[in-house]
């Protein structure tokens, strides 16, 4: 009875590191969500002065190097590809785990969304590198419509388990590796010139989506509740006649009062302020080649610096 007791445990213990193994080689590994999280966890504890949160408009334009070198800032850009505004929240309460930020930089382009779910693909990218804890679990049952998908991802090999044809070297070597001097940062090499522009005559509205103002306002109140101030931000883009129709909404809404210490920088009106040029320092219509991101992140590591650099000197 011995023997098969310790037969069967063996077994149990090889096919468990097989299945590791397995798994780690099959399990997604994105540059554009998954390994800024799974990076995250990687930060000395209490090493982040200022946490950089939302979707690409931060991992590909916020440099924290620039922030780093010129100015003495440690921020660190935990966001994901079409980052909602829920999974930005659960992001949030991942983080506060590990870090005790000075300040929080939120980006808000994704207010201008009116989905209430995600995509599968941007369910991966924006919870499949957080550990799994309830705020994973809670992060993707707000993503997904249909309940019996929560199980799905939490875990992710059903997700992923039939990736046979599509592994390269890569996934081998045990996915993408960084050095410690990586904080999230996405640049783009691209140069796709843009027509600038002008939608100063815009001054009606439309409305937030309601899921979203929810989860906007739920980490501003988580924000305040951690004595965390926030800088709202406004990523340089070419905002659509739409997008400013929701941005004067945001206007308004901060207007009235929201909670907390919160103030908010719209990048979309210092184009010239940051020299930006459309025919040389944009990668697409939403994001800043490296070029530009060096001109945006000089302007706001100055402002950083001015504004909040008390917090951290």
């Amino acid at each position: 009875m011995w023997k098969n007791f310790v037969k069967t445990a063996g077994f149990l213990i090889v096919f468990g590191l097989f299945f590791v193994q397995v798994n780690n080689v099959l399990k997604f590994k994105h540059e554009d969500g998954i390994v800024q999280m799974e990076q995250f966890y990687e930060q000395e504890e209490n090493s982040i002065d200022v946490l950089c949160m939302g979707s690409s408009h931060v991992f590909a334009n916020v440099d924290p190097e620039i922030l780093e070198k010129d100015y003495g800032i440690s921020a660190y850009d935990l966001a994901g590809s079409m980052q909602p505004m829920w999974n930005t929240y659960y992001y949030l309460e991942e983080a506060l785990k590990y870090q005790k930020p000075s300040l929080i930089v939120l980006d808000v382009f994704r207010l201008t969304e009116g989905f209430t779910y995600s995509k599968e693909s941007k369910v991966v990218k924006n919870t499949y590198g957080m550990k799994l804890s309830v705020e994973k679990i809670r992060s993707i049952r707000e993503s997904v419509e249909n309940e019996d998908d929560t199980l799905r991802h939490v875990f992710g090999f059903e997700t992923y388990h039939n990736r046979y044809y599509e592994l390269t070297e890569n996934d081998f070597k045990g996915g993408i590796k960084k050095d410690a001097s990586y904080k999230g940062y996405y640049g783009l090499e691209e140069v796709q010139a843009q027509k600038r522009p002008d939608v100063s005559n815009i001054e009606d509205t439309l409305p937030i989506e309601e899921k979203s103002k929810e989860y906007f306002l739920k980490i501003l109140t988580l924000a305040e509740k951690e004595n965390i101030p926030v800088l709202l931000i406004n990523a340089p883009y070419c905002v659509t006649q739409d997008d400013k129709r929701v941005f004067n909404e945001l206007d308004n809404l901060l207007e009235k009062g929201v909670p907390g210490d919160v103030a908010y920088l719209n990048f979309n009106k210092l184009y010239d302020e940051m020299e930006l040029d459309f025919a040389t320092d944009f990668a697409d219509s939403e994001h800043l080649n490296k070029e530009g991101a060096g001109k945006f992140n000089a302007y706001l590591g100055q402002y950083l610096s001015e504004n909040y650099g008390y917090l951290w000197n």
